[in-house]
């Protein structure tokens, strides 16, 4: 073989991994997407859905709540006290088509915001299309939130403030099951965090936004913490009914509240 084949061979050969490596370059990489909190974009797809989520359930208002924080653009904050506050305190955001209920009247579809951060409840009316009129804790007994797909509130949620469980806090709790003799809540509450991005200003936070579940006995005062686990839950009832024969570990790790639906259906047959 002469010295004139040997290079045209080598000549040729790297002209194929060239090709290779560019056409290799062009082509669309797969992106791993951890689900509702997900991995791309901060958790959230090129449109600004929540991504999916190879790690199972995550809270759908703390997706909302997360967007609203990568979303929000310079000078786009509130005033608390000494600090600008990034993101919403809003669960799901503002104006909501909603229902509430008081012991001084009952208002139906009306627009409600409901603030975790303070526990108001702000409403529009025909009466005051403009400007929010304020409901202060405790003056609200409960209220509902209607149904809405796009925002991932698959059913309508109903909220009951704290003292009408018999909880001395001043809280609304949802209602995610309503048993005959055991009921199971979540409690939202937002709080001013740091923001892990900004190292310049001090008084730069953000709404953080966290939830904890509750359950409540027919005819007893009083709401208790259950840690969203199988483990706990089982313990939590073991001397009422057997409860790991309807929940298990890999149930909870792809869908907690689900999960803790399941065990409270089957606890309260």
């Amino acid at each position: 073989m002469t010295i004139k084949l040997i290079k045209g061979i080598c000549l040729t050969a790297c002209l194929i991994i060239s090709f290779c490596s560019f056409t290799q370059a062009q082509q669309p990489q797969v992106i791993s997407r951890s689900s509702n909190s997900g991995s791309l974009n901060g958790g959230f797809d090129s449109w600004g859905r929540p991504a999916p989520d190879s790690r199972g359930w995550t809270d759908p208002a703390l997706n909302h709540n997360k967007l609203v924080q990568q979303q929000a653009g310079d000078g786009m904050y509130k005033l608390i006290g000494p600090y600008k506050v990034v993101g919403t305190q809003f669960l799901y955001g503002e104006h909501h088509m909603g229902d509430m209920f008081s012991t001084e009247a009952k208002a139906f579809n009306i627009f409600i915001s409901y603030n975790t951060f303070n526990q108001e409840v702000e409403f529009y009316s025909t009466s005051n299309p403009d400007r929010p009129l304020i409901k202060e804790p405790g003056e609200v007994d409960s209220f509902m939130i209607h149904q809405n797909i796009e925002l991932e509130i698959n059913t309508p949620l109903k909220f009951v403030y704290g003292t009408h469980l018999g909880s001395g806090d001043k809280y609304f709790y949802q209602e995610v099951y309503a048993g005959k003799q055991f009921s199971l809540y979540k409690r939202y509450k937002s709080e001013l965090g740091y923001v892990s991005t900004n190292y310049v200003q001090s008084e730069l936070r953000q709404f953080d936004l966290t939830f904890e579940y509750y359950y409540n006995e027919t005819g007893k005062k009083g709401v208790k913490k259950i840690k969203p686990n199988a483990s706990s839950v089982v313990k939590e009832f073991k001397n009422i009914k057997d409860l790991s024969v309807a929940v298990n570990s890999a149930e909870f790790d792809v869908n907690r509240e689900e999960s803790l639906r399941k065990a409270f259906d089957y606890l309260n047959k």
